[in-house]
């Protein structure tokens, strides 16, 4: 058997992360996808905080309350 127990659920909890965040991201306002692809998912992200907050047109602060929702919203759907 190559997969144990442990693995199984490992993977079964990491298929449960992305949908999670893949549905918060589906809930999302565009600004807030551009603010967590920019920061989290991009491959090679080159973007300061203040650098995503000029790319969206919004001030530093406002990117920090979005991406402070969005991580909430993620809680609730994970049941943290």
């Amino acid at each position: 058997m190559a997969i144990t127990i442990a693995d199984d659920r490992r993977l079964s909890n990491l298929e449960r992360n992305k949908r999670v965040v893949q549905e918060c991201l589906d809930n999302s306002d565009n600004q807030t996808i551009t603010i967590i692809y920019e920061l989290y998912i991009k491959q090679h992200p080159t973007l300061t905080l203040q650098g995503v907050a000029d790319k969206v047109n919004l001030t530093p602060s406002a990117v920090k309350k979005r991406r402070a929702k969005f991580f909430e919203m993620m809680r609730a759907e994970l049941g943290w």
